[in-house]
């Protein structure tokens, strides 16, 4: 009986114009975003290169000539003058565009270099021409990971592989939320209305609910992934696919790791999911109280904005931290953490959350009807 109660809600669900009309423009968002994301004025790898050669002319000539007269001051200079060669030879491997393992050794050396000019305290050098720590080590990572995995350099900041992970990036958070709150708003509408007509399936309410969730979660996740696929094509045919091995990072430990583009957007995706089955069942939860649909969009709009409001007016609430992870875009890449000043804001953490988010709604949805059915049970008793 559960499989034909699951065939009889996807035909309901099939035949949802409203649904089909959301897919449709989540579908045409990651085409129609490139024709904006193709204007932003991104420096490819060339014209920064250049701009770093540029900075050491205005850093020689500002260097004090009396530091350099003194032990340290020439320790400084000659590290400048190291990373200024090095620059040139990555400007000169780039207009080859060939020998891109020299680009990533002298990358590497370069950033090293500048590591070393932290330990020795930048002295002598304009604040405004010292590169922060954490992008250096940024930086590193990343090309650590194209040296150990012996990956080829992408120079072209436009194609597929580096469009869709800035294009999820832009769904994430309160947007693919509120996508997914009208996408399942529509779940219990038919057993409201027509109760006589859906309470005639003989099966419990936890597998009424699941199967509505399931099949809600599958529409939901379809509709991303056609978008994903959909775009991918688009840009592919306005440049190309690029390479989806070229390294990502994410925040993890307080640190950044890099992983590949295939990896990253494998982790988007099971975040998304993690996120969609969250919303559904809370929506379920709150619906099934309320008994009002609007009420429960605005009560569920308002718990998930609670982290932003109370940051906003500088009131922490540590046991609020959870809900960040439902922008995974921000945990992913730091921001969260920095904005929060929490570290637990990462990547191992936020899986770990949705997850057991998951499981506690599962766990009340559960244990409420458990409830409800024992007080039936002991009303029905008396009168008997």
């Amino acid at each position: 009986m559960f499989w034909k109660y699951l065939l009889f809600e996807t035909k309901l669900l099939l035949h949802n114009r409203k649904n089909w009309l959301l897919g449709i423009g989540l579908i045409l968002f990651f085409p129609l975003y490139y024709s904006q994301y193709s204007q932003i004025d991104i420096k490819d790898m060339q014209r920064l290169k250049n701009e770093e050669a540029q900075h050491f002319h205005t850093v020689f000539n500002a260097f004090p000539e009396e530091l350099r007269e003194t032990a340290e001051g020439e320790a400084i200079y000659t590290n400048l003058t190291q990373q200024s060669s090095l620059i040139n030879m990555q400007r000169f491997y780039l207009w080859k565009k060939d020998d891109y393992d020299k680009y990533i050794e002298d990358g590497i050396k370069l950033n090293e270099l500048r590591l070393e000019l932290h330990e020795l305290g930048n002295k002598g050098i304009h604040p405004n021409y010292v590169i922060p720590k954490n992008v250096i080590q940024k930086e590193l990572a990343i090309l650590r990971y194209y040296k150990v995995h012996k990956l080829p350099l992408v120079p072209n900041p436009f194609v597929a592989s580096n469009y869709l992970p800035v294009a999820l990036s832009m769904i994430s958070g309160l947007l693919f939320c509120i996508f997914v709150l009208i996408i399942g708003s529509s779940m219990l509408l038919n057993d409201q209305r027509h109760r006589s007509v859906v309470g005639g399936f003989p099966i419990s309410f936890m597998q009424k609910v699941s199967s509505k969730v399931a099949i809600h979660l599958v529409q939901v996740m379809l509709f991303l992934g056609l978008g994903v696929l959909i775009g991918g094509y688009y840009v592919a045919q306005k440049t190309e696919w690029g390479n989806f091995t070229t390294p990502i990072l994410i925040y993890q430990d307080m640190d950044y790791i890099a992983v590949s583009t295939i990896r990253y957007l494998t982790y988007m995706f099971i975040a998304f999911a993690l996120i969609a089955l969250f919303l559904l069942l809370v929506f379920v939860l709150i619906n099934v109280m309320t008994k009002n649909l609007y009420a429960t969009i605005l009560a569920m709009l308002v718990i998930l904005l609670l982290p932003d409001v109370m940051s906003v007016a500088d009131v922490k609430f540590n046991w609020l931290y959870p809900l960040k992870f439902i922008d995974i875009s921000s945990v992913l890449n730091g921001e969260a953490a920095m904005e929060f000043g929490n570290e637990k804001l990462d990547f191992k953490h936020s899986f770990r959350w949705l997850v057991g988010l998951n499981l506690l709604a599962v766990a009340i949805l559960y244990g409420r009807n458990k409830l409800l059915y024992i007080r039936k049970g002991e009303v029905a008793l008396p009168s008997n």
